[in-house]
């Protein structure tokens, strides 16, 4: 089974905020028809949670799609990465596109730290340490 993934729990967290907020929008929609035509009130206020969900839920749709594009694939590559180093596999590389960001640095101190480790195994295999 796969575990849920940060922006996972994330995304439902706000679904589950933002149901409660259409739900509060769709309760001061009947309250406040209420008074003139309960029946009218009641399908308005239903109508009033199923647009603000729609309209919440485009937005959030894209904004985790951003960042699984631009945050979580990057630390999945670098959590593949130190796992294959973990392994032993000294030569594997980290590829992770320059951005300039925090991730594209933990990539770079990632790899250096592996360099580092293949040269003292090298070392110590011919002896010199």
């Amino acid at each position: 089974m796969e575990k849920a993934s940060i922006s996972q729990k994330i995304f439902i967290i706000v679904l589950s905020g933002s149901f409660v907020g259409s739900l509060f929008v769709g309760g001061l929609v009947y309250f406040m028809l209420a008074s003139s035509n309960v029946q009218g009130a009641l399908s308005k206020s239903i109508l009033a949670v199923i647009i603000s969900q729609i309209m919440f839920l485009i937005p959030v749709f894209g904004i985790k799609k951003i960042i699984d594009d631009k945050i979580v694939s990057k630390l999945k590559t670098v959590a593949n990465g130190m796992h294959e180093v973990s392994m032993g596999n000294l030569d594997y590389q980290i590829h992770i596109e320059k951005t300039g960001d925090e991730l594209e640095e933990l990539a770079e101190s990632f790899d250096r730290m592996r360099m580092s480790i293949k040269a003292i195994m090298e070392k110590l295999e011919k002896g010199e340490l």
